[in-house]
């Protein structure tokens, strides 16, 4: 063996054992991504807060599939450099607060003129990270993940809904409700208890709107490599964690792929359901 591959092995070997000091483990995954062509070719999606982590990664994989997408976000330099990195036509934006009900009607307008078409599948994933928990949770606090990550996609998903049942199509529409893990455990703050109340408006939905052609399902991603999840981040390449028995977190484009199915006619006999894509935390 040369003297380079030994160095390079030794520099190998250092470079796990500090992930291992500083991370607990190291752990390294590649995706295998299944060929759909152009299984979504000219529908219309919107996907809120896709601007960065798991919603980015589901307007890229409906791009990539013939879809033509809207990504929203509340800064617009964001969103702008999130669109000129992808370099594509078939994928715009438009700044937008969710929480803000008043402008729902008039934004949706506006994506309808975006492609001249209407919007055939919601992505419900915008939402903010907690920042305090209970024994210190106050009331802006409160008000904030309640406005943003559940009255915001009740209200534009009950919007939405009253448009497409006004012009009949017989191809399925679809929404998709972004939960988590959260929703299937104890919940103290109120982030989790908000993805409680997200996987039951997806499984009341669910049954409610499949009479007119639309399906409803979610979502719960556990441990997901975004800002949200900051200490994955700082880790680089290394996806470990000892949160869930799979010892790694998850990746966006995992978390896309599933999302890709559901609002495919691949998945069309799923109704109401909330797909769990933690790594096996809940049964924990």
């Amino acid at each position: 063996m040369g003297i380079f591959n030994k160095l390079t092995r030794i520099k190998t070997a250092l470079n796990c054992a500090k992930q291992i000091y500083l991370h607990g483990g190291i752990t390294q995954v590649n995706i295998s991504t299944p060929q759909y062509d152009n299984i979504l070719d000219g529908k219309v999606v919107l996907v809120t807060g896709g601007a960065s982590g798991i919603g980015l990664a589901i307007a890229k994989k409906c791009v990539q599939t013939g879809a033509l997408v809207i990504i929203t976000g509340r800064n617009e330099s964001k969103l702008k450099k999130t669109i000129e990195e992808i370099g594509n036509e078939s994928i715009n934006y438009l700044v937008w607060d969710i929480s803000d009900i008043d402008i729902i009607s008039s934004k949706l307008f506006e994506c309808a003129s975006i492609y001249n078409k209407p919007i055939d599948i919601l992505i419900n994933n915008a939402g903010v990270a907690p920042s305090k928990f209970f024994g210190n949770i106050d009331e802006q606090e409160w008000d904030k993940i309640y406005e943003i990550n559940l009255k915001g996609n009740y209200f534009l998903t009950q919007e939405i809904v009253k448009q497409w049942k006004a012009t009949y199509s017989r191809a399925y529409r679809k929404i998709i409700n972004i939960s988590s893990q959260g929703g299937f455990v104890g919940a103290t703050y109120p982030y989790r208890m908000v993805k409680w109340d997200i996987r039951g408006l997806t499984e009341g939905l669910g049954k409610l709107l499949i009479q007119d052609n639309i399906i409803v399902n979610g979502i719960a991603p556990g441990v997901v490599k975004t800002s949200m999840q900051e200490f994955s981040l700082n880790q680089g390449d290394n996806l470990f964690t000892n949160q869930n028995p799979i010892q790694r977190v998850c990746l966006p484009e995992e978390i896309a792929e599933l999302a890709l199915f559901l609002i495919s006619d691949a998945s069309n006999f799923i109704v109401g359901q909330t797909i769990v894509c933690d790594g096996g935390y809940i049964l924990k």
